[in-house]
């Protein structure tokens, strides 16, 4: 999990539309799409991302 989080991340196109995926469909709903023990990893960045997205 933690590559496919370096890969979005160094990823600004694909970071942007993760965020924007998750805005319009939902953290929760992503967070059960991906249902699996490493999916609440890929979620706790994504929270981060946006709150420091929040904060530009």
């Amino acid at each position: 999990m933690t590559e496919a989080i370096n890969q979005i991340e160094s990823n600004p196109t694909l970071k942007q539309r993760v965020i924007n995926a998750v805005k319009e469909g939902g953290l929760a709903a992503f967070e059960k799409a991906i249902d699996n023990p490493a999916g609440a990893f890929i979620v706790a960045a994504i929270k981060g991302w946006q709150e420091v997205e929040a904060q530009d």
